[in-house]
């Protein structure tokens, strides 16, 4: 940056642009409690205390900046300084003026961490205002430059794809037909997912399994009773909290993941689409539940035995359990789950453990009646019934994730208006696996992967593990601005936050199944991939792609994030949508297939995107994954 330069004193210096000199700053200033303006063009201050702390000036000191500046133009004439107003023990501070905000974060990188105030016109948030105070501009529009932004001393803004090079990219590698065209087409790659196919796997084997019941059941002959009913309920029940338990889906991706890149592609692509679409067993399970429930009540209005108090009571539990079992289902359609997400939660939550209670209610109550009439001890007859053991393994499963609520310390560092990361040391994660988190941990569970240190980062303060089989209990959360919650987290970062659960293995895992493989990402999406990127550095046996879209990324998310996806990729495709607009991601991912030749694509990213990039890759051929609704 060009700038006429002065010497204020022995450690300080004044910097004027001298090719902007007139669009400097423009102050009105009133005392005696009348307002202070200041206007700016694009132009930020950063005034620097001696002793090395930065800080916003305030009004006040920037008129005091501004006669500096006055006194500068006239001294470039070849008029003296005066010592009694320019003189660094007097005025205490230095200005720099910087043309833009990104050189702003040039000049952090190369200092010590520093607290930036940021022009109006270029934040997203669209705030804006000619009456402002320091106060008001420090306390919200403000951008932290932390440690972990640190690591670059030119940034990495030249190294974003641009129009030209995209289009350059992309001619090489021109889009192909869809493969399957019509209704076809859309069954085979957007109705029949692996999700649905293990949803129609388990409808079959409960069908197979109720019509036989129910033909021994009209034959009224006692082959089938209602506490047989009972059990096969049980069962799915059991099947249904099964599918959500962390250890169990940890187990499936560990066992995937274990098979070797020299399985023959398809398997492998099955295999990782089973591994992340287990919901669709769970929510098969649930409907059957209620299928089989329905037949349990069906029998027990024809054989209930015991006093008439109890008959009335397990008809009445029987009545709740079945309006609980189906509002649960509905509420859990795809289209009112989104629209209620929070509703869904707390129904599923809390209607689900009442429906666990209603039935553990009517199995005791039943049993109690049996042990009656057979007269045996209640206990004995207790050990006899499979529902109780069943009902046994679901409470279990429903208390487990609850022995895991901590109130751990997290430290915030703000990257941006619309990010910041969480840092925790409290345990040790492995790799793509989420930890849900909390202010309300009854009311409340949001879900975020966890970014395992890199094992080498020569430039970063990040902590780091020696070797891919070193352990460490840090890691850390990437959060962008995604809705209230979020956003109160971003501006109101807590001290210490709830986590509950035990880290679950996530979609991103399944990349370690194809080499090459191209990991493709928008937004904050990074952050699950920056998981797998950072514990499988690019080495000879196993390489990997990127591809990542997003606004302002660096200005966003921070130097050393987009500094660790071009350490995993030197060669990754990085695309502003600011400078460029949203781009074509399955054309995009399309030619860095071909050209790098991977045998996969991972994505990251918003459902629509997600949805479209997998339909448009897998319909072409390109087997690809990525986060689903239930997933």
């Amino acid at each position: 940056m060009r700038s006429s330069t002065r010497a204020l004193g022995s450690d300080e210096a004044l910097f004027i642009s001298a090719r902007e000199r007139k669009r400097f700053y423009s102050f009105s200033s009133e005392n005696n409690g009348r307002t202070s303006r200041a206007r700016s063009n694009k132009r930020l201050v950063l005034a620097n205390i001696p002793g090395g702390r930065r800080h916003l000036p305030g009004i006040h000191e920037i008129a005091g900046i501004w006669r500096h500046v006055s006194i500068a133009r006239t001294s470039s004439a070849g008029q003296s300084w005066p010592p009694s107003i320019l003189s660094s023990k007097n005025s205490g501070l230095t200005v720099n003026v910087i043309e833009t905000p990104s050189k702003v974060f040039q000049e952090g990188r190369t200092h010590h961490p520093s607290t930036y105030a940021k022009d109006p016109e270029d934040l997203e948030s669209g705030w804006s205002s000619d009456n402002y105070d320091s106060k008001t501009v420090y306390e919200e529009e403000i951008v932290e430059c932390s440690p972990a932004q640190s690591t670059q001393t030119k940034g990495f803004a030249d190294r974003s794809a641009t129009k030209e090079q995209i289009e350059v990219f992309s001619n090489p590698y021109p889009l192909p037909d869809l493969e399957g065209r019509g209704i076809s087409g859309q069954l085979r790659y957007i109705w029949m997912i692996t999700y649905r196919k293990l949803m129609v796997l388990t409808f079959a084997a409960n069908i197979a399994a109720i019509i036989p019941m129910i033909i021994f059941a009209t034959r009224n002959d006692g082959s089938f009773t209602y506490a047989n009913a009972a059990t096969a309920t049980a069962a799915n029940l059991t099947a249904a909290v099964l599918m959500r338990h962390e250890h169990f889906i940890n187990l499936l991706f560990r066992i995937v993941c274990a098979l070797p890149t020299w399985t023959p592609l398809h398997f492998r692509r099955q295999a990782a689409k089973v591994a992340y679409s287990q919901g669709g067993i769970h929510s098969a399970a649930g409907i059957s539940a209620l299928a089989w429930y329905i037949f349990y009540v069906t029998l027990l209005s024809y054989h209930a035995q015991g006093t008439h108090a109890e008959i009335i009571t397990l008809h009445v539990l029987s009545a709740l359990t079945t309006f609980m079992l189906v509002a649960l289902i509905i509420l859990a359609l795809p289209n009112l789950r989104a629209k209620f997400h929070n509703i869904w939660e707390l129904s599923h939550r809390f209607g689900g453990w009442t429906a666990i209670g209603l039935v553990w209610a009517q199995i005791l109550i039943s049993t109690i009646a049996s042990a009656r009439q057979a007269s045996q001890p209640v206990g004995l007859v207790l050990a006899k019934t499979p529902a109780f053991w069943l009902l046994v393994v679901i409470t279990l499963f429903l208390i487990y994730p609850w022995l895991w609520l901590r109130r751990v310390p997290v430290e915030a560092h703000r990257l941006s208006t619309h990010a910041t990361e969480l840092r925790f040391h409290n345990r040790p994660v492995k790799q793509c696996q989420a930890i849900g988190f909390a202010h309300r941990p009854l009311f409340e569970n949001h879900k975020f992967a966890t970014i395992p240190p890199p094992y080498t980062t020569p430039d970063s303060q990040v902590p780091t593990r020696s070797s891919p089989g070193g352990k460490t209990s840090s890691y850390s959360v990437l959060v962008s601005n995604a809705g209230d919650w979020t956003s109160r987290l971003i501006t109101s970062p807590p001290k210490h936050i709830w986590q509950r659960g035990f880290p679950t293995t996530g979609v991103m895992r399944v990349a370690s199944l194809f080499n090459p493989v191209l990991i493709v990402a928008t937004g904050s999406g990074i952050g699950p991939c920056l998981s797998f990127l950072n514990c499988n550095p690019a080495s000879a046996t196993h390489s990997h792609r990127v591809l990542w879209s997003a606004r302002s990324p660096e200005l966003t998310y921070g130097s050393d994030v987009v500094g660790r996806v071009f350490a995993a990729d030197p060669e990754a495709m990085v695309i502003d949508t600011k400078k460029t607009g949203h781009p074509d991601l399955i054309a995009l991912s399309w030619g860095m297939v071909q050209e790098a030749k991977a045998e996969a694509v991972v994505i990251i990213s918003n459902p629509r995107v997600t949805k479209n990039v997998v339909f448009g890759l897998e319909a072409r051929g390109i087997p690809a994954f990525g986060a689903i609704f239930d997933s």
